[in-house]
C-alpha cells in the first residue's frame, strides 16, 4: 500500500517538472541555444557596438563628355612662297633640283644677272683727247694720276674709271664720297654676271628639312629680292 502510494507521489512530481519544463518555467541551461541559432540563421540583424559603419561609397560619374574624346585640329601647312638659290656650282644646282623633283615640287632653273662688282666713273665722253683733258682738271682737283684710266667702250666714246673695282657696295659707296669731295663729277657703275639661279615654290620649314645636311641648305632669297 505504501509502495503505491509513493510511487503515485514520484508520477505526480515528475509530471508536475515535465510541465513546467516544457512552459519554460525551469531553466534548464539550454536558454542560449535558442539565441545562438537565430544569429547564425540572421547575421544581418547583429550588431556590433564599439564600431562605426562603413562608409557610403558614392559612385563616381564616368561618363565622358563627346568634346574630350575629340582630336585636337591638326596646325594648318605653312604656306609656299618662292624661294631662290644663287650662287652654286653646277653639281650644287643638279642636286637641289633633283632634291625638290624626287618630292615633286616644281623648279625653275635660270640665267639671270647678277650685280658682282662696282666701280666709280665719269659719263662717256666723245673723243680719247677730251678724256685726257678731264683727267687733267681731276689731276688739278687733287686726284692722283695712277687713280684713273680710259677705257673706249667700243662706240667710239671713251670713259674714265677711277679708283679700283670694288666688290662691295659699302666700300665704292665710301670711295665715291671722297671723290665727290673734291669736286669731281662722277658716278657709281654697278657690274653684272650672269649666274644659274635655281627658284622653287615650297614653304621655308620643308624646304630646309629637305635640304638639311646640304651646304646651301639655307643659303636662299625670296624671289622678288
Amino acid at each position: 500500500m505504501i509502495t503505491t502510494r509513493f510511487l503515485f507521489i514520484l508520477l505526480l512530481l515528475l509530471n508536475t517538472l515535465f510541465f513546467a519544463a516544457s512552459r519554460g518555467w525551469l531553466d534548464l541551461g539550454s536558454s542560449e541555444e535558442p539565441g545562438r541559432v537565430s544569429i547564425e540563421l540572421h547575421p544581418e540583424y547583429v550588431k556590433i557596438l564599439g564600431q562605426t559603419p562603413p562608409p557610403k561609397i558614392t559612385q563616381i560619374d564616368t561618363q565622358v563628355s563627346p568634346d574630350s574624346l575629340s582630336e585636337p585640329e591638326p596646325e594648318p601647312e605653312p604656306k609656299p612662297v618662292c624661294l631662290a638659290w644663287s650662287g652654286l656650282s653646277t653639281a650644287q644646282n643638279n642636286k637641289l633640283t633633283s632634291l625638290f623633283s624626287a618630292e615633286g615640287i616644281r623648279v625653275v632653273a635660270r640665267d639671270v644677272q647678277v650685280a658682282s662688282s662696282w666701280r666709280v666713273r665719269v659719263p662717256p665722253l666723245p673723243t680719247r683727247e677730251a678724256a685726257e683733258i678731264l683727267i687733267d682738271n681731276m689731276i688739278e682737283l687733287g686726284l692722283e694720276k695712277s687713280d684713273v684710266q680710259i677705257e673706249e667702250t667700243g662706240e667710239n666714246k671713251y670713259v674714265i674709271v677711277i679708283g679700283e673695282t670694288f666688290r662691295n657696295r659699302q666700300s665704292v659707296e665710301r670711295y665715291f664720297e671722297t671723290i665727290k669731295a673734291k669736286g669731281i663729277n662722277a658716278s657709281i657703275e654697278t657690274r653684272n654676271t650672269p649666274e644659274r639661279r635655281v627658284e622653287a615654290t615650297v614653304a621655308i620649314k620643308k624646304a630646309e628639312a629637305l635640304l638639311q645636311g646640304q651646304p646651301f641648305a639655307k643659303r636662299y632669297k625670296p624671289c622678288s629680292s
